[in-house]
Protein backbone atom coordinates (compact mmCIF):
# COMPACT_ATOMS: atom_id res chain seq x y z
CA UNK A 1 0.00 0.00 0.00
CA UNK A 2 1.10 3.49 -0.23
CA UNK A 3 1.69 6.22 1.99
CA UNK A 4 3.95 9.44 1.71
CA UNK A 5 7.57 9.43 2.91
CA UNK A 6 10.46 11.58 2.41
CA UNK A 7 12.26 10.61 -0.22
CA UNK A 8 15.26 8.24 -0.37
CA UNK A 9 18.60 8.95 -1.71
CA UNK A 10 18.34 7.26 -5.48
CA UNK A 11 20.26 10.13 -7.45
CA UNK A 12 20.55 7.48 -10.56
CA UNK A 13 17.28 7.93 -10.90
CA UNK A 14 16.78 11.59 -11.09
CA UNK A 15 18.55 12.50 -14.71
CA UNK A 16 15.89 10.16 -16.32
CA UNK A 17 12.90 11.48 -14.97
CA UNK A 18 13.99 15.00 -15.57
CA UNK A 19 14.92 14.46 -18.83
CA UNK A 20 11.21 12.81 -19.60
CA UNK A 21 10.12 15.42 -17.54
CA UNK A 22 11.96 17.65 -20.00
CA UNK A 23 10.30 16.10 -23.10
CA UNK A 24 6.62 16.20 -21.36
CA UNK A 25 4.62 18.71 -22.30
CA UNK A 26 4.28 21.55 -19.66
CA UNK A 27 0.54 20.74 -19.12
CA UNK A 28 1.95 16.83 -17.74
CA UNK A 29 4.26 18.83 -15.11
CA UNK A 30 1.41 21.31 -14.36
CA UNK A 31 -1.94 21.38 -14.95
CA UNK A 32 -3.15 18.05 -16.93
CA UNK A 33 -3.30 17.60 -20.48
CA UNK A 34 -5.70 19.93 -22.19
CA UNK A 35 -8.83 18.00 -23.63
CA UNK A 36 -8.52 16.11 -27.13
CA UNK A 37 -8.37 18.91 -29.51
CA UNK A 38 -9.23 17.61 -32.82
CA UNK A 39 -8.43 20.71 -34.97
CA UNK A 40 -4.93 22.00 -36.24
CA UNK A 41 -4.12 25.69 -37.66
CA UNK A 42 -2.21 24.24 -40.39
CA UNK A 43 -1.89 21.07 -42.44
CA UNK A 44 1.92 20.42 -42.13
CA UNK A 45 2.16 17.58 -44.65
CA UNK A 46 2.72 19.92 -47.56
CA UNK A 47 5.88 22.38 -48.10
CA UNK A 48 4.12 25.92 -49.49
CA UNK A 49 4.88 24.81 -52.92
CA UNK A 50 2.86 21.19 -52.62
CA UNK A 51 5.28 18.82 -52.27
CA UNK A 52 4.41 15.84 -49.74
CA UNK A 53 6.49 15.33 -46.35
CA UNK A 54 6.67 13.48 -43.43
CA UNK A 55 3.51 14.52 -40.68
CA UNK A 56 2.31 13.60 -37.62
CA UNK A 57 -0.71 14.15 -36.26
CA UNK A 58 -1.69 16.33 -32.61
CA UNK A 59 0.20 15.13 -29.45
CA UNK A 60 -2.86 14.25 -27.34
CA UNK A 61 -3.82 12.46 -23.77
CA UNK A 62 -5.88 9.67 -25.65
CA UNK A 63 -6.97 8.95 -21.94
CA UNK A 64 -9.01 12.17 -21.60
CA UNK A 65 -12.79 11.77 -20.96
CA UNK A 66 -12.46 7.48 -21.34
CA UNK A 67 -13.90 5.53 -18.76
CA UNK A 68 -11.50 3.34 -16.18
CA UNK A 69 -12.51 -0.09 -16.03
CA UNK A 70 -11.14 -0.72 -12.39
CA UNK A 71 -11.73 -4.51 -11.03
CA UNK A 72 -9.98 -6.32 -7.86
CA UNK A 73 -8.72 -9.55 -8.50
CA UNK A 74 -9.55 -9.82 -12.34
CA UNK A 75 -11.40 -13.63 -10.75
CA UNK A 76 -13.57 -11.28 -8.91
CA UNK A 77 -15.85 -9.54 -11.23
CA UNK A 78 -18.70 -7.56 -8.48
CA UNK A 79 -15.74 -5.39 -7.91
CA UNK A 80 -16.21 -4.27 -11.69
CA UNK A 81 -16.50 -0.48 -12.16
CA UNK A 82 -16.17 2.35 -14.31
CA UNK A 83 -14.54 5.16 -13.14
CA UNK A 84 -14.07 8.68 -14.60
CA UNK A 85 -12.28 10.20 -12.32
CA UNK A 86 -8.69 9.36 -12.94
CA UNK A 87 -9.38 10.95 -16.77
CA UNK A 88 -11.28 13.95 -16.22
CA UNK A 89 -10.03 17.12 -16.74
CA UNK A 90 -7.38 17.34 -14.06
CA UNK A 91 -6.92 20.73 -11.73
CA UNK A 92 -4.39 20.80 -8.90
CA UNK A 93 -6.69 22.79 -6.88
CA UNK A 94 -9.91 20.68 -6.76
CA UNK A 95 -8.58 17.14 -6.55
CA UNK A 96 -10.92 14.10 -7.99
CA UNK A 97 -9.88 11.15 -6.44
CA UNK A 98 -10.65 7.42 -6.62
CA UNK A 99 -9.80 5.47 -3.65
CA UNK A 100 -10.09 2.16 -3.66
CA UNK A 101 -12.79 0.07 -1.64
CA UNK A 102 -11.59 -2.11 1.28
CA UNK A 103 -11.04 -5.44 0.50
CA UNK A 104 -11.20 -8.11 3.70
CA UNK A 105 -8.35 -9.74 1.15
CA UNK A 106 -4.81 -9.04 -0.09
CA UNK A 107 -5.55 -9.15 -4.18
CA UNK A 108 -4.60 -7.11 -7.29
CA UNK A 109 -6.05 -4.02 -8.53
CA UNK A 110 -6.44 -3.90 -12.28
CA UNK A 111 -7.04 -0.85 -14.56
CA UNK A 112 -8.34 -0.89 -17.79
CA UNK A 113 -8.51 2.04 -20.38
CA UNK A 114 -9.61 1.33 -23.68
CA UNK A 115 -8.52 3.88 -26.49
CA UNK A 116 -10.72 2.88 -29.09
CA UNK A 117 -8.06 3.30 -31.91
CA UNK A 118 -4.50 2.59 -32.51
CA UNK A 119 -2.22 5.06 -30.65
CA UNK A 120 1.50 5.41 -31.23
CA UNK A 121 2.03 5.99 -27.36
CA UNK A 122 4.68 8.31 -25.64
CA UNK A 123 4.32 7.88 -22.39
CA UNK A 124 1.89 6.93 -19.55
CA UNK A 125 1.56 8.41 -16.00
CA UNK A 126 -0.34 8.45 -12.80
CA UNK A 127 -0.49 10.57 -10.08
CA UNK A 128 -1.29 9.52 -6.50
CA UNK A 129 -3.89 11.67 -4.31
CA UNK A 130 -1.02 12.47 -1.51
CA UNK A 131 2.29 13.80 -1.08
CA UNK A 132 5.03 11.68 -0.28
CA UNK A 133 5.73 7.86 -1.14
CA UNK A 134 4.73 4.62 -0.31
CA UNK A 135 6.77 3.05 2.35
CA UNK A 136 5.39 -0.47 2.01
CA UNK A 137 7.38 -2.68 -1.33
CA UNK A 138 5.93 -1.42 -4.91
CA UNK A 139 4.76 -3.60 -7.37
CA UNK A 140 3.34 -2.58 -10.24
CA UNK A 141 2.88 -3.66 -14.56
CA UNK A 142 2.00 -1.52 -17.42
CA UNK A 143 0.60 -3.95 -19.83
CA UNK A 144 -0.94 -2.65 -23.91
CA UNK A 145 -2.89 -4.66 -25.92
CA UNK A 146 -2.77 -4.20 -30.08
CA UNK A 147 -6.01 -5.93 -30.94
CA UNK A 148 -8.63 -4.30 -28.45
CA UNK A 149 -8.07 -6.49 -25.35
CA UNK A 150 -7.69 -9.72 -26.85
CA UNK A 151 -4.45 -10.34 -26.01
CA UNK A 152 -1.84 -8.24 -23.52
CA UNK A 153 1.81 -7.71 -23.51
CA UNK A 154 4.13 -6.20 -20.55
CA UNK A 155 5.71 -3.09 -21.16
CA UNK A 156 7.20 -2.20 -17.71
CA UNK A 157 7.29 -3.77 -14.11
CA UNK A 158 7.90 -1.35 -11.11
CA UNK A 159 8.91 -3.11 -8.22
CA UNK A 160 11.29 -3.34 -5.27
CA UNK A 161 12.05 -6.49 -5.65
CA UNK A 162 12.53 -7.00 -9.49
CA UNK A 163 14.21 -10.22 -9.36
CA UNK A 164 11.60 -12.25 -6.64
CA UNK A 165 8.84 -10.59 -8.11
CA UNK A 166 8.86 -10.52 -11.81
CA UNK A 167 12.53 -13.08 -12.24
CA UNK A 168 13.75 -9.79 -14.00
CA UNK A 169 17.21 -7.83 -12.91
CA UNK A 170 16.57 -4.14 -11.72
CA UNK A 171 17.35 -2.05 -14.79
CA UNK A 172 16.28 1.08 -16.73
CA UNK A 173 17.82 0.71 -19.85
CA UNK A 174 17.73 -2.37 -22.77
CA UNK A 175 21.25 -3.63 -22.72
CA UNK A 176 20.72 -4.61 -26.52
CA UNK A 177 18.87 -4.14 -29.43
CA UNK A 178 17.17 -7.60 -29.24
CA UNK A 179 15.90 -6.71 -25.57
CA UNK A 180 14.68 -3.11 -26.27
CA UNK A 181 11.50 -4.32 -26.88
CA UNK A 182 10.88 -6.31 -24.20
CA UNK A 183 9.38 -5.01 -20.32
CA UNK A 184 11.80 -3.42 -18.03
CA UNK A 185 11.88 -3.77 -14.14
CA UNK A 186 13.20 -0.63 -12.36
CA UNK A 187 12.19 0.47 -8.65
CA UNK A 188 9.95 3.26 -9.49
CA UNK A 189 10.88 5.92 -6.37
CA UNK A 190 11.74 8.26 -5.57
CA UNK A 191 9.08 9.66 -7.38
CA UNK A 192 8.36 12.92 -9.35
CA UNK A 193 6.65 15.49 -7.03
CA UNK A 194 4.17 17.64 -8.01
CA UNK A 195 0.86 19.90 -6.50
CA UNK A 196 -1.41 17.43 -5.55
CA UNK A 197 0.46 13.74 -5.26
CA UNK A 198 3.23 12.01 -6.84
CA UNK A 199 3.48 11.39 -9.92
CA UNK A 200 5.21 7.71 -11.73
CA UNK A 201 5.72 8.63 -15.39
CA UNK A 202 7.20 5.29 -18.00
CA UNK A 203 8.30 6.40 -21.12
CA UNK A 204 7.86 4.02 -23.68
CA UNK A 205 10.96 4.97 -25.72
CA UNK A 206 13.53 6.01 -23.01
CA UNK A 207 16.24 3.50 -22.35
CA UNK A 208 15.81 1.93 -25.78
CA UNK A 209 18.83 1.77 -28.13
CA UNK A 210 17.21 2.30 -31.27
CA UNK A 211 14.76 5.36 -29.97
CA UNK A 212 16.50 8.28 -32.22
CA UNK A 213 15.37 5.93 -35.43
CA UNK A 214 11.60 5.86 -34.54
CA UNK A 215 10.89 7.23 -37.89
CA UNK A 216 13.21 4.09 -39.71
CA UNK A 217 12.54 1.48 -36.73
CA UNK A 218 9.52 -0.80 -37.43
CA UNK A 219 10.30 -2.66 -34.87
CA UNK A 220 9.91 0.42 -31.56
CA UNK A 221 6.85 1.81 -33.77
CA UNK A 222 4.83 -1.50 -33.31
CA UNK A 223 6.56 -1.19 -29.95
CA UNK A 224 4.62 1.98 -28.64
CA UNK A 225 1.63 0.73 -30.63
CA UNK A 226 -1.40 0.15 -28.33
CA UNK A 227 -5.45 -0.08 -28.31
CA UNK A 228 -5.63 -0.57 -25.16
CA UNK A 229 -3.67 0.34 -21.69
CA UNK A 230 -4.09 -2.14 -18.66
CA UNK A 231 -1.95 -0.95 -15.11
CA UNK A 232 -2.23 -3.51 -12.38
CA UNK A 233 -1.35 -3.02 -8.69
CA UNK A 234 0.13 -6.46 -7.45
CA UNK A 235 -0.76 -7.23 -3.71
CA UNK A 236 -2.55 -4.02 -2.40
CA UNK A 237 -3.16 -5.02 1.27
CA UNK A 238 -6.51 -3.92 2.60
CA UNK A 239 -5.21 -1.67 5.27
CA UNK A 240 -2.64 0.26 6.56
CA UNK A 241 -0.83 -0.43 10.13
CA UNK A 242 0.07 3.13 11.63
CA UNK A 243 0.68 4.48 14.92
CA UNK A 244 -1.76 5.53 17.14
CA UNK A 245 -0.69 9.30 16.62
CA UNK A 246 -1.08 8.94 13.23
CA UNK A 247 -4.33 6.58 13.40
CA UNK A 248 -6.30 9.09 15.92
CA UNK A 249 -5.99 11.81 12.95
CA UNK A 250 -9.51 12.58 11.57
CA UNK A 251 -8.94 13.36 7.70
CA UNK A 252 -5.76 10.87 7.79
CA UNK A 253 -4.80 9.60 3.84
CA UNK A 254 -3.05 6.89 5.40
CA UNK A 255 -6.36 4.28 5.47
CA UNK A 256 -6.85 4.42 1.95
CA UNK A 257 -4.83 1.25 0.68
CA UNK A 258 -5.11 2.52 -3.39
CA UNK A 259 -5.99 6.58 -3.80
CA UNK A 260 -5.52 7.93 -7.87
CA UNK A 261 -6.26 10.74 -8.92
CA UNK A 262 -5.10 11.15 -12.50
CA UNK A 263 -4.15 8.75 -15.58
CA UNK A 264 -2.96 10.26 -18.85
CA UNK A 265 -1.43 8.11 -21.46
CA UNK A 266 0.23 10.89 -24.02
CA UNK A 267 0.55 9.98 -27.89
CA UNK A 268 -0.37 10.73 -31.14
CA UNK A 269 -3.23 8.57 -33.88
CA UNK A 270 -1.48 6.32 -35.59
CA UNK A 271 -1.77 7.47 -38.95
CA UNK A 272 2.20 6.68 -40.54
CA UNK A 273 3.02 9.99 -41.04
CA UNK A 274 0.55 10.44 -43.61
CA UNK A 275 -1.89 12.64 -41.69
CA UNK A 276 -1.76 15.66 -39.24
CA UNK A 277 -5.34 16.03 -37.93
CA UNK A 278 -6.88 12.78 -35.88
CA UNK A 279 -10.84 13.88 -35.92
CA UNK A 280 -14.09 11.66 -34.25
CA UNK A 281 -16.32 10.56 -37.18
CA UNK A 282 -20.20 10.15 -36.92
CA UNK A 283 -19.84 7.32 -34.19
CA UNK A 284 -17.36 8.95 -31.93
CA UNK A 285 -14.24 7.25 -32.69
CA UNK A 286 -11.19 8.77 -33.79
CA UNK A 287 -9.79 8.76 -37.33
CA UNK A 288 -7.02 10.20 -39.19
CA UNK A 289 -7.36 12.79 -41.57
CA UNK A 290 -5.73 10.88 -44.40
CA UNK A 291 -3.46 12.97 -46.81
CA UNK A 292 -0.47 11.53 -49.35
CA UNK A 293 -3.92 9.61 -51.02
CA UNK A 294 -3.76 7.17 -48.56
CA UNK A 295 -6.99 5.33 -46.73
CA UNK A 296 -7.79 3.29 -44.03
CA UNK A 297 -8.26 4.00 -40.21
CA UNK A 298 -4.63 4.54 -39.66
CA UNK A 299 -3.74 5.94 -43.19
CA UNK A 300 -2.49 2.14 -43.28
CA UNK A 301 -3.78 1.81 -47.21
CA UNK A 302 -3.12 3.51 -50.98
CA UNK A 303 -6.96 4.42 -51.62
CA UNK A 304 -8.26 3.47 -54.96
CA UNK A 305 -6.60 4.28 -58.07
CA UNK A 306 -3.58 5.03 -56.15
CA UNK A 307 -1.47 1.91 -56.84
CA UNK A 308 1.15 2.78 -58.81
CA UNK A 309 3.51 2.08 -55.93
CA UNK A 310 3.31 -0.22 -52.79
CA UNK A 311 2.36 1.77 -49.48
CA UNK A 312 4.93 2.56 -47.14
CA UNK A 313 4.85 4.63 -44.23
CA UNK A 314 6.28 8.28 -44.30
CA UNK A 315 9.53 9.07 -43.11
CA UNK A 316 11.11 12.76 -42.81
CA UNK A 317 13.67 11.97 -45.72
CA UNK A 318 10.65 9.86 -47.64
CA UNK A 319 7.13 11.41 -47.55
CA UNK A 320 6.08 7.96 -49.57
CA UNK A 321 3.13 9.18 -50.87
CA UNK A 322 0.63 7.09 -52.90
CA UNK A 323 1.26 7.52 -56.83
CA UNK A 324 -1.81 7.37 -58.85
CA UNK A 325 -1.50 4.59 -62.14
CA UNK A 326 -1.01 6.40 -65.47
CA UNK A 327 -3.94 5.12 -67.76
CA UNK A 328 -3.92 8.06 -69.79
CA UNK A 329 -7.43 9.16 -68.62
CA UNK A 330 -9.33 6.36 -70.51
CA UNK A 331 -9.88 4.21 -66.72
CA UNK A 332 -9.98 5.22 -63.13
CA UNK A 333 -9.43 1.32 -61.58
CA UNK A 334 -6.18 -0.31 -61.25
CA UNK A 335 -4.42 -2.94 -59.19
CA UNK A 336 -0.87 -3.05 -57.84
CA UNK A 337 1.60 -6.00 -59.34
CA UNK A 338 4.41 -6.50 -57.34
CA UNK A 339 5.78 -8.75 -60.77
CA UNK A 340 5.58 -5.22 -63.23
CA UNK A 341 7.35 -3.40 -60.06
CA UNK A 342 10.11 -5.60 -59.97
CA UNK A 343 10.40 -5.33 -64.05
CA UNK A 344 10.34 -1.75 -63.83
CA UNK A 345 13.38 -1.55 -61.60
CA UNK A 346 11.03 -0.65 -58.70
CA UNK A 347 9.25 2.87 -60.35
CA UNK A 348 5.94 1.41 -61.56
CA UNK A 349 3.61 -1.39 -60.79
CA UNK A 350 0.36 -0.27 -61.37
CA UNK A 351 -1.70 -1.84 -63.72
CA UNK A 352 -4.83 -0.27 -65.15
CA UNK A 353 -7.97 -2.47 -65.35
CA UNK A 354 -11.45 -2.00 -67.64
CA UNK A 355 -9.87 0.42 -70.28
CA UNK A 356 -12.55 2.71 -71.89
CA UNK A 357 -12.96 3.92 -75.28
CA UNK A 358 -11.47 1.04 -77.08
CA UNK A 359 -8.01 0.94 -75.66
CA UNK A 360 -6.18 -2.03 -73.92
CA UNK A 361 -2.44 -2.49 -72.46
CA UNK A 362 -1.29 -1.86 -68.76
CA UNK A 363 -1.69 1.68 -69.71
CA UNK A 364 -4.39 1.59 -71.70
CA UNK A 365 -1.67 2.83 -74.34
CA UNK A 366 -2.64 0.67 -77.05
CA UNK A 367 -6.21 0.19 -79.46
CA UNK A 368 -8.16 -2.69 -79.04
CA UNK A 369 -8.26 -5.16 -81.78
CA UNK A 370 -10.39 -3.92 -84.63
CA UNK A 371 -9.11 -0.01 -84.00
CA UNK A 372 -6.12 2.01 -84.75
CA UNK A 373 -4.51 4.65 -83.29
CA UNK A 374 -5.61 7.93 -84.39
CA UNK A 375 -2.28 10.49 -84.31
CA UNK A 376 -4.24 13.44 -85.04
CA UNK A 377 -5.69 13.40 -81.43
CA UNK A 378 -3.58 12.92 -78.13
CA UNK A 379 -3.39 9.83 -76.33
CA UNK A 380 -5.65 10.85 -73.60
CA UNK A 381 -8.48 11.42 -76.20
CA UNK A 382 -11.81 10.05 -75.89
CA UNK A 383 -11.35 8.94 -79.69
CA UNK A 384 -7.94 8.29 -79.81
CA UNK A 385 -8.73 5.17 -80.98
CA UNK A 386 -10.70 4.98 -84.04
CA UNK A 387 -12.61 1.93 -86.13
CA UNK A 388 -10.19 -0.22 -88.46
CA UNK A 389 -11.95 0.58 -91.80
CA UNK A 390 -11.13 -2.69 -93.58
CA UNK A 391 -12.57 -3.54 -97.23
CA UNK A 392 -15.18 -6.13 -95.91
CA UNK A 393 -13.99 -8.26 -98.93
CA UNK A 394 -10.65 -7.10 -99.67
CA UNK A 395 -9.42 -7.99 -96.03
CA UNK A 396 -8.63 -10.63 -94.19
CA UNK A 397 -10.84 -10.18 -90.61
CA UNK A 398 -11.73 -6.91 -89.57
CA UNK A 399 -8.70 -5.83 -87.73
CA UNK A 400 -5.58 -3.83 -88.78
CA UNK A 401 -2.04 -2.75 -87.28
CA UNK A 402 -2.81 -0.64 -84.46
CA UNK A 403 0.14 2.32 -85.36
CA UNK A 404 -0.15 2.26 -88.80
CA UNK A 405 -3.86 1.25 -89.71
CA UNK A 406 -2.67 -1.14 -92.48
CA UNK A 407 -5.45 -4.21 -93.17
CA UNK A 408 -4.25 -7.61 -93.70
CA UNK A 409 -5.56 -7.97 -97.31
CA UNK A 410 -6.09 -10.95 -99.22
CA UNK A 411 -3.75 -11.82 -102.27
CA UNK A 412 -3.66 -9.76 -105.04
CA UNK A 413 -5.32 -7.00 -103.28
CA UNK A 414 -3.51 -3.82 -101.39
CA UNK A 415 -4.25 -0.56 -100.06
CA UNK A 416 -4.36 0.65 -96.14
CA UNK A 417 -8.05 -0.77 -96.11
CA UNK A 418 -7.38 -3.19 -98.95
CA UNK A 419 -9.63 -1.17 -101.13
CA UNK A 420 -8.33 -2.09 -104.46
CA UNK A 421 -6.28 -4.48 -106.28
CA UNK A 422 -2.34 -4.58 -106.61
CA UNK A 423 -0.58 -4.01 -109.82
CA UNK A 424 -0.56 -7.32 -112.30
CA UNK A 425 -4.06 -7.84 -110.60
CA UNK A 426 -7.81 -6.96 -112.16
CA UNK A 427 -11.21 -7.31 -110.41
CA UNK A 428 -12.27 -11.08 -109.70
CA UNK A 429 -15.57 -12.56 -109.51
CA UNK A 430 -15.17 -14.50 -106.72
CA UNK A 431 -15.31 -12.91 -102.90
CA UNK A 432 -12.85 -15.41 -101.59
CA UNK A 433 -10.07 -14.01 -104.62
CA UNK A 434 -11.69 -10.68 -104.93
CA UNK A 435 -8.59 -9.74 -107.19
CA UNK A 436 -7.18 -12.18 -109.87
CA UNK A 437 -3.53 -12.32 -111.49
CA UNK A 438 -3.56 -10.58 -115.30
CA UNK A 439 -2.00 -13.17 -117.39
CA UNK A 440 -0.44 -11.04 -120.99
CA UNK A 441 0.41 -12.97 -123.95
CA UNK A 442 3.97 -13.28 -124.42
CA UNK A 443 5.66 -15.05 -126.74
CA UNK A 444 7.88 -17.80 -125.07
CA UNK A 445 11.04 -19.18 -126.24
CA UNK A 446 9.17 -22.47 -127.39
CA UNK A 447 6.40 -19.91 -129.13
CA UNK A 448 3.64 -20.22 -126.29
CA UNK A 449 1.46 -18.07 -124.44
CA UNK A 450 2.54 -17.26 -120.85
CA UNK A 451 -0.84 -19.32 -119.77
CA UNK A 452 0.19 -22.26 -121.97
CA UNK A 453 3.55 -21.96 -120.35
CA UNK A 454 2.24 -22.43 -116.57
CA UNK A 455 0.06 -25.03 -117.72
CA UNK A 456 2.71 -26.93 -118.83
CA UNK A 457 4.67 -26.00 -116.40
CA UNK A 458 2.38 -27.74 -113.43
CA UNK A 459 0.07 -29.72 -115.76
CA UNK A 460 2.90 -32.35 -115.27
CA UNK A 461 3.58 -32.41 -111.41
CA UNK A 462 -0.28 -32.95 -111.43
CA UNK A 463 -0.48 -35.85 -113.83
CA UNK A 464 2.23 -37.56 -111.72
CA UNK A 465 0.54 -37.16 -108.30
CA UNK A 466 -1.54 -40.33 -108.48
CA UNK A 467 -2.01 -41.06 -104.66
CA UNK A 468 -2.05 -44.45 -103.73
CA UNK A 469 0.12 -46.40 -101.14
CA UNK A 470 3.66 -46.28 -102.85
CA UNK A 471 2.77 -42.19 -103.68
CA UNK A 472 1.73 -41.93 -99.90
CA UNK A 473 4.65 -43.31 -98.77
CA UNK A 474 7.62 -41.77 -100.72
CA UNK A 475 5.83 -38.03 -99.64
CA UNK A 476 7.29 -36.59 -96.83
CA UNK A 477 4.85 -34.76 -95.10
CA UNK A 478 0.59 -34.33 -94.80
CA UNK A 479 0.12 -31.48 -92.94
CA UNK A 480 -3.44 -29.38 -91.79
CA UNK A 481 -1.77 -25.98 -91.74
CA UNK A 482 -3.35 -22.08 -91.68
CA UNK A 483 -2.08 -19.89 -93.46
CA UNK A 484 -1.56 -16.26 -91.56
CA UNK A 485 0.64 -13.84 -93.96
CA UNK A 486 2.78 -13.69 -96.73
CA UNK A 487 5.58 -11.38 -98.16
CA UNK A 488 8.12 -11.17 -101.15
CA UNK A 489 11.74 -12.36 -100.16
CA UNK A 490 13.84 -11.71 -103.74
CA UNK A 491 12.04 -14.88 -105.97
CA UNK A 492 10.55 -16.77 -103.01
CA UNK A 493 7.52 -16.09 -101.26
CA UNK A 494 7.47 -16.39 -97.38
CA UNK A 495 4.13 -17.94 -96.21
CA UNK A 496 3.63 -17.10 -92.19
CA UNK A 497 1.80 -20.36 -91.27
CA UNK A 498 0.60 -22.23 -88.02
CA UNK A 499 0.49 -25.92 -88.23
CA UNK A 500 -2.70 -27.46 -86.81
CA UNK A 501 -2.05 -31.10 -87.60
CA UNK A 502 0.64 -33.28 -88.54
CA UNK A 503 -0.94 -36.41 -90.31
CA UNK A 504 2.37 -37.94 -90.92
CA UNK A 505 6.29 -36.64 -91.66
CA UNK A 506 9.18 -38.18 -92.68
CA UNK A 507 12.03 -39.96 -91.08
CA UNK A 508 14.29 -36.36 -90.91
CA UNK A 509 11.57 -34.25 -91.19
CA UNK A 510 11.85 -31.45 -88.67
CA UNK A 511 8.00 -30.42 -89.22
CA UNK A 512 6.37 -29.97 -85.64
CA UNK A 513 3.22 -28.05 -84.62
CA UNK A 514 3.14 -24.96 -84.39
CA UNK A 515 4.43 -21.55 -86.00
CA UNK A 516 6.51 -22.10 -88.70
CA UNK A 517 7.69 -20.29 -92.35
CA UNK A 518 6.61 -21.51 -95.76
CA UNK A 519 8.98 -20.79 -98.73
CA UNK A 520 7.17 -20.80 -102.43
CA UNK A 521 9.31 -20.09 -105.47
CA UNK A 522 7.28 -16.76 -107.21
CA UNK A 523 7.04 -18.78 -110.35
CA UNK A 524 5.19 -21.60 -109.11
CA UNK A 525 3.05 -19.10 -107.05
CA UNK A 526 2.26 -17.03 -110.09
CA UNK A 527 1.17 -20.38 -112.29
CA UNK A 528 -1.40 -20.93 -109.12
CA UNK A 529 0.96 -24.15 -108.31
CA UNK A 530 0.54 -24.44 -105.27
CA UNK A 531 -2.03 -21.37 -104.91
CA UNK A 532 -2.37 -20.77 -101.22
CA UNK A 533 -4.50 -17.91 -99.90
CA UNK A 534 -3.90 -15.96 -96.68
CA UNK A 535 -6.47 -16.67 -94.16
CA UNK A 536 -7.43 -19.99 -95.03
CA UNK A 537 -6.50 -23.67 -93.89
CA UNK A 538 -5.59 -26.05 -96.36
CA UNK A 539 -3.98 -30.13 -96.47
CA UNK A 540 -0.40 -29.67 -97.94
CA UNK A 541 1.20 -32.84 -98.89
CA UNK A 542 4.82 -32.58 -100.16
CA UNK A 543 8.12 -34.10 -99.84
CA UNK A 544 10.63 -32.21 -98.22
CA UNK A 545 13.80 -33.18 -99.90
CA UNK A 546 13.86 -33.74 -104.11
CA UNK A 547 13.86 -31.01 -106.59
CA UNK A 548 13.88 -27.91 -104.23
CA UNK A 549 14.90 -29.29 -100.98
CA UNK A 550 14.32 -27.14 -97.80
CA UNK A 551 14.55 -23.68 -98.75
CA UNK A 552 16.76 -20.55 -99.39
CA UNK A 553 18.48 -21.21 -96.18
CA UNK A 554 18.34 -25.12 -96.43
CA UNK A 555 16.00 -25.07 -93.38
CA UNK A 556 12.88 -24.24 -93.88
CA UNK A 557 9.96 -25.83 -95.30
CA UNK A 558 9.12 -25.65 -99.11
CA UNK A 559 5.90 -26.15 -101.44
CA UNK A 560 6.58 -26.18 -104.93
CA UNK A 561 4.62 -27.20 -108.30
CA UNK A 562 4.46 -30.90 -106.94
CA UNK A 563 2.73 -29.82 -103.49
CA UNK A 564 -0.71 -30.31 -103.29
CA UNK A 565 -2.45 -27.44 -101.38
CA UNK A 566 -6.12 -28.79 -100.68
CA UNK A 567 -8.63 -26.40 -99.48
CA UNK A 568 -9.78 -28.28 -95.86
CA UNK A 569 -12.73 -30.01 -95.14
CA UNK A 570 -13.59 -30.56 -91.57
CA UNK A 571 -14.96 -33.68 -92.45
CA UNK A 572 -11.43 -35.01 -93.58
CA UNK A 573 -10.18 -34.95 -90.15
CA UNK A 574 -11.70 -38.15 -88.37
CA UNK A 575 -10.57 -39.67 -91.48
CA UNK A 576 -7.16 -38.96 -92.23
CA UNK A 577 -6.55 -40.11 -88.36
CA UNK A 578 -7.60 -43.07 -89.49
CA UNK A 579 -5.74 -44.10 -92.48
CA UNK A 580 -2.50 -42.84 -91.10
CA UNK A 581 -0.37 -45.51 -91.68
CA UNK A 582 -3.05 -47.48 -93.27
CA UNK A 583 -2.92 -49.13 -96.62
CA UNK A 584 -6.53 -48.43 -97.47
CA UNK A 585 -5.18 -44.32 -97.51
CA UNK A 586 -4.98 -44.56 -101.24
CA UNK A 587 -9.21 -45.65 -101.42
CA UNK A 588 -9.60 -42.51 -99.47
CA UNK A 589 -7.39 -40.29 -101.70
CA UNK A 590 -9.39 -41.32 -104.81
CA UNK A 591 -12.50 -40.73 -103.08
CA UNK A 592 -11.68 -37.01 -102.15
CA UNK A 593 -9.10 -35.44 -103.80
CA UNK A 594 -8.90 -37.20 -107.02
CA UNK A 595 -11.13 -34.53 -108.61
Amino acid sequence: MFLPFSPPPYPSLFPVFLLLLLFLPPSLVSPSLTPLSWTSPHDPCYYLDGRPRHCLSEFINAAYGVPVNASFSQKAPDYDTNITALTDLHNPHNLTCWIAPRSPDTGEWVLTLPLGRRFEITYISLQFCYQGEPSDPISISILKSMDYGRTWRPMQHYSSDCLGKFGLPSQTVAQTRHQETEPLCSDPRPLQKQRGGMVLAFSTLDGRPSSPDFDYSPTLQDWVTATDIRVVFHQVSKDTKVDKAKEMAPASPFRAPLALSDLQVGGRCKCNGHASKCRRDDTGRAVCVCEHHTAGPDCDVCEDFYFDRPWHRATPTHPNPCVACECNGHSNKCRFSMEVFQQSGRRSGGVCQKCRHHTAGRHCQYCQNGYTRDHNKALNHRQACQPCQCHPVGAVGRWCNQTSGQCLCRDGVTGLRCNRCAPGYKQGKSPLRPCIRKFRRRKARIGRSYSEECVSYCQPSQVKVRMNLETYCLKDYVLKVQVRGMERSGPWWQFSISVQTVFRTGSTSRVRRGPLSLWVPDRDLSCGCPALNVGRTFLLIGAEEGERGWGPEESRLVADRSTLALQWREHWSPKLRGFRGNKNFNIFYKKNFKN
